[in-house]
C-alpha cells in the first residue's frame, strides 16, 4: 500500500516540471501518475519513470471538461482500492505541508485518520505583484521569488481521498458528505505566479477554437480560458490594487477556516461544496516555506 499523486496535463510543460520535481522529493516517481490529455511527447520526457496514461482529447467535444473529469473520478476511485491515499491536483496545483508542522508530506498524509476519508487543504494562490517582485528567474525556486498569497475557496479542494469519490469539474466540490479541513495542509494554486507567463499562456489557450456545426466559432476551454484577452488583463491588473495584510494577521487563516467549515453543505444532486469566496487581502508567505518549491 502507498500514497499516490495524480494529475492531468495538456501542453503545460512548465507546471508539469514543477509538479513532478516537487512531489518526487517525498515519494518515488512510480507513485506519480500523469494523465496526458492527448499525445504530448514532452510530458513523457519530463515525467520519465512516472506512471503515464494517455487519453484521447477531442477539442470539438462540447463536454470536454466534464468528460475528462469523469475519467479522473473513475481512475482515482480505482486507485483507492490499491493505495492508502490518492491525491489529485491540476498540474498547476501542489499540496504543501506547513513546515511548522513537519517536513515529510507523505508521512503526514499517511498519519491522517482513516475515518477522515476525504481531506481538504486550504487553498492559497500565489500572486505576482510586479511592483514588489522581479521578473521570474526559472533557474531559482518559486517560493524564493514569489511571496504573496491569497485565500481562494475555489482551490480549497477535497483532493485527498481513500474512498470512491466523484469530484465536480476541476475538482471543485465532491460527492463526499463530510468536510475534513486540515489545519496544516495547503493547496497552492500556481497559475498567477508570473504575469508575463500567465498572459502568454492565456493567449495560447485563446487560440484553441473550432467551428461548430452551425459555423459558429467556439473557444476550447472553460472558466478563465474563455475570457477575452481584455477581460483577462483587467483581472490581472486588479491584483496590483489588492491590499497586503491590511489587518496585520500574518499567516493566520483561522477565520477563513471557520467560514469554510460553516459554509459546507450539499445540494439536490448529492454534491457537497463550500463557500467559494476569494479573499481580497494578500498575505506574505513566511520564510519557512522558502525552498519547498
Amino acid at each position: 500500500m502507498s500514497t499516490v499523486f495524480v494529475t492531468m496535463v495538456y501542453n503545460d510543460d512548465v507546471f508539469l516540471d514543477i509538479w513532478v520535481r516537487y512531489y518526487e522529493k517525498y515519494t518515488d516517481r512510480a507513485n506519480l501518475h500523469v494523465i496526458t490529455h492527448g499525445p504530448q511527447p514532452s510530458a513523457h520526457e519530463l515525467a520519465k519513470a512516472c506512471k503515464i496514461i494517455e487519453i484521447d482529447r477531442d477539442p470539438r467535444n462540447p463536454r470536454l471538461d466534464q468528460d475528462r473529469f469523469a475519467f479522473i473520478n473513475q481512475y482515482c476511485s480505482e486507485l483507492t482500492k490499491q493505495n492508502d491515499r490518492v491525491i489529485y491536483n491540476d498540474v498547476d496545483e501542489i499540496v504543501v505541508l506547513d513546515p511548522a508542522f513537519g517536513t515529510d508530506l507523505v508521512g503526514y498524509i499517511e498519519t491522517l485518520p482513516k475515518a477522515q476519508q476525504v481531506v481538504t487543504p486550504l487553498g492559497l494562490e500565489i500572486v505576482h505583484r510586479q511592483e514588489h517582485e522581479n521578473d521570474y528567474d526559472y533557474t531559482r525556486q518559486m517560493f524564493a521569488q514569489r511571496r504573496f498569497v491569497r485565500v481562494n475557496g475555489w482551490y480549497t479542494k477535497p483532493c485527498i481521498t481513500n474512498t470512491d469519490i466523484i469530484w465536480g469539474p476541476d475538482g471543485h466540490g465532491a460527492s463526499h458528505d463530510q468536510l475534513h479541513l486540515d489545519d496544516n495542509l495547503f493547496l497552492f494554486h500556481l497559475k498567477w505566479f508570473d504575469t508575463e507567463f500567465h498572459l502568454n499562456r492565456h493567449r495560447e489557450r485563446l487560440k484553441l477554437r473550432f467551428k461548430d456545426d452551425a459555423g459558429e466559432e467556439v473557444i476550447v476551454g472553460a472558466g478563465s480560458w474563455s475570457w477575452s484577452e481584455m477581460t483577462y488583463r483587467i483581472v490581472t491588473n486588479s491584483f496590483l490594487r489588492t491590499s497586503i495584510d491590511k489587518h496585520e494577521l500574518g499567516f493566520d487563516f483561522s477565520a477563513h477556516r471557520s467560514r469554510i467549515r460553516q459554509s459546507f453543505r450539499g445540494n439536490e444532486k448529492g454534491m457537497y461544496k463550500i463557500d467559494w469566496f476569494v479573499d481580497g487581502d494578500l498575505r506574505i508567505l513566511p520564510d519557512r516555506f522558502i525552498g519547498l518549491v
